[in-house]
């Protein structure tokens, strides 16, 4: 019986996931409305998810395995290469979802004065360190570099890009631009012979296109 149990409550609250990020897409998620569209008790968004803050984190956690599987589709010479695409392929998922993103990301950039530990966050922050860790085992950055620390500052990066796309403040290919030149100009700074010639030519083609 608690098998069954455990079974429908994932089915509801998968269904809820999915009626929110759809709802996300034409209007702002209230609780009321989504346990209305999702044929839900009011009750039960509350039950599985605690706050409408962890729905939200429960949406991006879905939003980055979409990223994993999709970059994990694609070739790329070397870890580095993997890095910048990855930045390229969410740029394409905020320019095919802008108003799911932007509410998404004003809850989770936002902070939660319930949860002091969780105020400053990424909840994507493992994935980029993952990425970060690939790089250095492949002797792409000096071994000295902490991947920890790297990640931390390209997050930093990422965050402060998205939130002035989440309040309009650029463009989605200015996004693209902002975050690739700051991870160009970081890993230049660390690189490895391996990988320095092609990130020079790359802050090249950055240089000409703000030319």
């Amino acid at each position: 019986m608690k098998v069954r149990a455990h079974a429908g409550a994932e089915r509801r609250k998968q269904t809820i996931l999915a009626t929110a990020r759809a709802m996300l897409n034409h209007e702002p998620l209230s609780m009321r409305r989504l346990a209305e569209a999702a044929g839900v008790s009011q009750a039960t968004p509350y039950n599985l998810f605690g706050t409408k803050r962890q729905l939200f984190v429960e949406l991006y956690a879905q939003q980055r395995m979409t990223l994993i599987r999709n970059l994990a589709a694609s070739e790329h010479p070397h870890a580095l290469s993997r890095m910048f695409h990855a930045i390229q392929l969410f740029g394409e998922e905020l320019s095919a979802e802008p108003m799911f993103f932007r509410s998404l990301f004003a809850i989770i950039y936002a902070s939660d004065p319930e949860d002091k530990a969780q105020q400053y966050t990424e909840p994507g922050a493992a994935f980029w360190l993952d990425l970060v860790k690939d790089i250095v085992a492949e002797g792409l950055l000096h071994q000295s570099v902490k991947p920890e620390a790297f990640a931390t500052n390209f997050v930093y990066l990422l965050s402060g890009a998205t939130i002035d796309w989440v309040n309009n403040r650029v463009t989605i290919e200015q996004w693209k631009a902002a975050v690739d030149y700051g991870l160009t100009l970081s890993a230049l700074a660390v690189a490895s012979d391996k990988v320095r010639p092609e990130l020079e030519e790359r802050l090249k083609r950055h240089d000409c296109m703000s030319g």
